[in-house]
């Protein structure tokens, strides 16, 4: 079974780390993730995840660099996610694909009840944050 390749935006604004709410109708509904989405056809990492917070945030972006990945199988499908450091550059923050986005504390990172994917995701985070203080 081929993977799903997946990009992962990690934005941040200080101490707190834009997370999305997956829509209760979709897979693994209600469960939080990194914003993102599948990597098309000719399309790098980057331009993935530029146009994926534009369609589903209605953002302009810019990746600033890559903080690691996380292969998950989930039975009926292999899903590898790359998260990468995003700069948002302008535009409002809309609510048009996810039940919900918010502003997380790092240190509330942990709690929250994330897709199996980005579980992996989130201990990198964390790790890195640790280390760049």
């Amino acid at each position: 079974m081929k993977p799903i390749q997946v990009s992962a935006a990690i934005i941040r604004k200080g101490d707190f780390i834009l997370v999305a709410q997956r829509n209760h109708h979709d897979d693994l509904g209600l469960k939080w993730e990194f914003p993102g989405g599948k990597i098309e056809a000719n399309e790098t990492d980057e331009e993935c995840m530029v146009r994926e917070l534009h369609e589903e945030f209605g953002i302009q972006s810019k990746v600033t660099g890559f903080l690691g990945e996380s292969t998950h199988n989930y039975g009926s499908k292999i899903v590898c996610l790359k998260a990468f450091f995003v700069e948002h550059v302008s535009g409002e923050f809309q609510k048009r694909v996810h039940q919900n986005i918010k502003w997380v504390h790092v240190n509330e990172l942990k709690d929250m009840d994330w897709a199996p994917a980005d579980i992996k995701l989130v201990d990198l985070l964390l790790e890195y944050l640790q280390s760049s203080n």
